[in-house]
């Protein structure tokens, strides 16, 4: 049987599986943490050396990149490992079909794969239009925005871009509290520097500045404190991410039309499942104004699915397999 060697390579960790050609649930996946290895190669290294299958059975590699993949050399985002097409295809073989996609467009082609019993409604809307477009969001290390087009034949179309990295707006004292804290240390203020990981801890520290506290915890923390229940500013903190979040989706689903629902993925918003339901997430996002009643249909998601960017580069496996 023909397989593909897929991975997801983060900010954090590198997620590495085999998946047989035409099927899309990963096996043997290891998650290595990038921090410990010089570079991608190593790591790959490593996962081959103890996986199942030999090089010479992969009909094909599809990596996802926490990073913008159109470019001379590919450097990640929240991670300092780089390399450029050439070196990857050289790695594993002329032979090979080998490809190369942003992470958030990997989980925009799981779309067509994940099973529904994967996906939580948020709000009371749940309807789709299979034909239209969609975006795919998601915090983790970092933001990762994809926006999907379905297609009739062959995969779905994923628009690329960095749309984690668009300018923050505020709404209220709090947010512009907050929007100012921020300016003091980076000027420029972009959604990812309140929607990931580090985002979480920013915005609790302007929130304990706001009261008078000089204090920062790491997001281990806050989710720890949050499960203590003994620190408001945590609670805050996290209402006020579901908060900016709402926003955010929202400004896409006025830039495009997305009658195809929004899907929400990464690392944070999965693991807070029960606080995003009694959130002001849905509340935030359909605060536009005179078009609230346009974005208020709009069906968002929760992907549950522990590896949506794996089955993303299984699908896109397939086809690349076909097309070669």
């Amino acid at each position: 049987m023909s397989h593909a060697l897929i991975a997801d390579l983060g900010g954090t960790n590198a997620r590495f599986a085999l998946v047989p050609i035409h099927q899309y649930e990963p096996l043997e996946i290891r998650v290595l943490p990038c921090k410990n290895y010089a570079n991608f190669f190593d790591a790959a290294a490593d996962y081959i050396e103890h996986c199942s299958v030999d090089m010479e059975n992969i009909d094909a590699v599809v990596l996802a990149i926490a990073g913008p993949v159109n470019q001379a050399v590919i450097r990640f985002s929240n991670n300092p490992w780089h390399f450029t097409r050439a070196e990857v295809q050289s790695y594993f073989g002329d032979d090979k079909p080998v490809a190369l996609l942003n992470d958030f467009d990997a989980v925009g082609y799981s779309l067509e794969v994940l099973p529904k019993s994967d996906m939580v409604v948020l709000g009371e809307h749940a309807t789709v239009d299979p034909k239209a477009p969609c975006w795919v969001v998601g915090a983790g290390t970092g933001l990762g925005i994809s926006c999907v087009v379905p297609q009739d034949n062959g995969p779905n179309m994923v628009l690329p871009g960095e749309g984690g990295h668009v300018d923050l707006s505020a709404c209220n004292d709090l947010e512009d509290d907050i929007l100012k804290f921020l300016r003091t240390r980076h000027k420029r203020v972009s959604a990812e520097r309140v929607l990931s990981g580090m985002g979480l801890e920013n915005i609790y520290e302007a929130m304990a500045q706001r009261e008078g506290i000089e204090r920062r915890l790491t997001a281990p923390e806050i989710g720890e404190a949050l499960k203590q229940g003994n620190d408001p500013i945590a609670s805050a903190a996290l209402e006020q991410f579901f908060v900016f979040l709402g926003r955010v989706i929202g400004d896409l689903v006025l830039s495009v039309e997305s009658r195809g629902g929004v899907y929400i993925a990464g690392g944070i918003v999965p693991r807070y499942l029960n606080e995003i339901l009694k959130s002001g997430f849905r509340d935030a996002m359909q605060d536009k104004g005179r078009m609230k009643e346009f974005v208020s249909p709009i069906p968002t998601f929760v992907v549950m699915s522990e590896y949506p960017g794996l089955m993303g580069c299984a699908c896109y496996a397939s086809y690349l397999v076909s097309k070669a």
